[in-house]
């Protein structure tokens, strides 16, 4: 009696703690399926909480009902969980030995072991593996451009209009663009695009990246990253242009200087200022190729987007509502008053010697603002992923 009163007594405890070790190294419950490795070898669209098999063919502690049960069902799970905590100790290297000449089977190998590490990652292991995981697409969807120009421009041009491409025309581009069209017209979230100059690229679902993360991620840095992976999905500039509506950019500078007032203390506060500056002046400004006024900056090329800075204007407590109020009054100046309250430099002044006729109301209206063109040297590039990156790693 004594003997089973203290199985009992150890069964009961031995359970209590193991219960806590399996909720931190599990991936939570979800119906979505596993990923599998495809016939095409295309990685599929991740799943932020596909499941994991670990334990499913060993004796589950809930159901051994005797010492003997107890100790196999632990001797596995310790097995078990070893094996998970190998894989999360070098799924760095693996992530980074992944570049533009590894197959999808890498691809999908990391998926299914960042699935089963981040339930027990801490916030910094988290972003991390993130930071990682973006680096690694970009590098996996890398390739020389072939010295055949017009072939090339053939095939991807097709490939991008979902055209059907002979296999002659695929033997005139190299391998391995050959091996990622087989996975753009697979089963796989990876697409071409057109990138201006004769050039395109291949690029990845950057919501399906971000939602991995997610389920992870504290709120500020859940909406940042979500945010990211929507809006640069597709590409913001083409060739000098911007290739959002104005009122996109409106709503991007909203987005941004919300998020701030929001979250204050964010890990991503800086890299939120780095976007509501640079959305800023493009609603204000444009580009070089894209002016929402004409060159005098009195008449609005679109007669409604008036309406919305009106609506910026009226905005409680907000930068944006200052600055429009400030736009839509700078446009009624007349050019004396304009001379009068922010004077041209004269030539072999300070900055005199950059301004001409043609962007004399351009220079006028920085001062009006206070706001000077972010510079392309900052160091961050927050355009092209679900989050901001080195800006020479971009390039």
């Amino acid at each position: 009696m004594q003997f089973r009163q203290k199985s009992k007594l150890a069964y009961s405890m031995v359970l209590g703690l193991l219960c806590v070790g399996i909720s931190a190294c599990q991936p939570p419950a979800a119906d979505s399926t596993p990923l599998e490795d495809t016939a095409t070898d295309a990685p599929t669209t991740e799943s932020p909480s596909a499941p994991v098999p670990t334990t499913t063919d060993t004796p589950k502690l809930t159901e051994a009902r005797t010492p003997k049960a107890l100790t196999k069902a632990l001797v596995a799970l310790s097995e078990e969980t070893l094996k998970q905590q190998l894989i999360c100790t070098k799924l760095h290297g693996t992530i980074n030995a992944i570049d533009h000449k590894s197959q999808a089977e890498s691809i999908h190998t990391v998926q299914r072991q960042i699935q089963t590490c981040l339930p027990s990652a801490n916030n910094t292991e988290v972003l991390q593996l993130l930071i990682e995981y973006q680096a690694m697409y970009q590098r996996f969807l890398q390739f020389n451009r072939p010295t055949d120009s017009a072939a090339f421009f053939t095939v991807m041009n097709a490939v991008e209009r979902g055209e059907k491409i002979t296999v002659a025309q695929l033997k005139q581009v190299p391998p391995r663009v050959r091996y990622l069209i087989g996975l753009v017209m697979g089963r796989s979230d990876i697409e071409v695009r057109y990138i201006g100059a004769g050039n395109f690229e291949f690029y990845h679902d950057l919501t399906a990246m971000a939602e991995i993360f997610t389920p992870y991620l504290p709120d500020d840095q859940r909406d940042f990253i979500q945010r990211m992976g929507q809006d640069n999905q597709h590409k913001l500039w083409f060739d000098a242009a911007i290739t959002i509506p104005f009122d996109t950019v409106a709503e991007r500078a909203v987005f941004w200087e919300g998020f701030m007032a929001r979250y204050p203390d964010s890990y991503f506060y800086d890299d939120a200022k780095r976007l509501f500056t640079l959305y800023r002046y493009l609603l204000f400004f444009g580009s070089e190729r894209t002016r929402w006024t004409d060159d005098d900056i009195r008449t609005l090329t679109q007669p409604t987007n008036d309406r919305l800075l009106q609506q910026l204007a009226s905005r409680p407590n907000s930068q944006l509502a200052k600055d429009a109020q400030t736009f839509l009054a700078f446009m009624q100046q007349t050019a004396s008053e304009r001379q009068q309250s922010y004077p041209i430099p004269a030539s072999g002044e300070r900055g005199g010697d950059n301004i001409n006729k043609d962007n004399i109301a351009r220079y006028q209206l920085s001062r009006a603002l206070n706001l000077a063109l972010p510079q392309p040297a900052d160091s961050k590039d927050c355009l092209t992923g679900i989050v901001c990156i080195d800006a020479q790693a971009a390039a």
